[in-house]
């Protein structure tokens, strides 16, 4: 489950309903009431936030939002980077479940396990610019 303050309009999440699972884009969350609407292909369907469960980010999840192996060998020096634009994410060798991220002068080490939609909100707090699906 994700707390509803984690949630933002854009987020990425699994929404489930009885057993099937979907994976969708956040379209709009009614506080008040706790429900979420989450569009997946052509429908949008409003699920309760006990419905919705992150998704670990992952490299194949960062390639899905549009982000690269770094062909510098400065960045890759100490473990793997991947980079949109000027934006680059480093997996340290030395510890899997940690990541820096860093946008320009901005520097963000992450000392555990993210899900996807807490990417997309660092990410949108260090650029201003939402990271959607490419």
């Amino acid at each position: 489950m994700i707390k509803l303050s984690e949630i933002k309009t854009g987020d990425i999440v699994n929404a489930r309903f009885e057993d099937v699972i979907n994976t969708g884009e956040v379209r709009e969350i009614d506080g008040a009431e706790k429900k979420i609407l989450v569009a997946h292909g052509d429908q949008e369907f409003w699920y309760s936030v006990e419905d919705l469960d992150p998704i670990p980010l992952t490299v194949s999840k960062l390639e899905t939002l549009g982000f690269m192996p770094s062909p510098d060998p400065a960045l890759n020096s100490e473990g793997a980077a991947y980079v949109r634009g000027p934006f680059v994410v480093r997996y340290p060798e030395k510890d899997k479940s940690s990541m820096l991220l860093t946008y320009r002068d901005e520097h963000r080490e992450i000392s555990k396990n993210i899900a996807v939609h807490q990417f997309q909100n660092h990410y949108q707090s260090m650029t201003n610019i939402h990271l959607g699906l490419s």
